[in-house]
């Protein structure tokens, strides 16, 4: 066993996850370690969007283990992820378009000093807060997106 002081970041143990007779994953495995940058590559039906879905708190695992520094961690909600200090940037924009960029992250419930902190870190300060989003490039939106993930201060 590891000491507290080597326990990777997030570790998923096992996980898997079903529909009925439909197997969307098959016991995954997923280490990340400090500092560590992972991408998930595999084709269409691989079950990647399950296991970040899972980590997240989106969909609960069947089976499996997720443990952040050690620490088991039933993920059976967004919130239960953010408390455990797992925060998800998904593929598509998660801004809701008919809400300003300043009513999208109240609604996220960020530190406003840590949004402002991201968005310079991030080259997005030139951004207006009062615009909707659903005015904003695409590529602006991923970034809003990034911000407030890491604005949440994950692990």
């Amino acid at each position: 066993m590891n000491s507290p002081a080597t326990e990777p970041l997030l570790a998923a143990r096992g996980v898997a996850k079903s529909y009925g007779p439909v197997v969307a994953l098959r016991g995954a495995d997923f280490t990340v370690g400090p500092g560590e940058i992972h991408a998930l590559l595999g084709a269409n039906g691989a079950g990647k969007s399950t296991l970040v879905k899972v980590l997240s708190g989106v969909i609960t695992a069947d089976t499996g283990e997720v443990r952040v520094a050690g620490v088991a961690q039933r993920l059976r909600t967004p919130a239960d992820a953010n408390r455990a200090g797992i925060a998800t940037v998904f593929q598509d924009p998660a801004l809701l378009p008919d809400l300003t960029v300043a009513e999208n992250v109240r609604l996220s419930r960020v530190d406003n000093a840590a949004w402002e902190r991201w968005t310079d870190r991030l080259g997005l300060s030139s951004v207006d807060p009062h615009a909707l989003t659903r005015e904003l490039p695409h590529e602006t939106l991923r970034m809003l997106d990034l911000a407030r993930a890491a604005a949440r201060d994950p692990m």
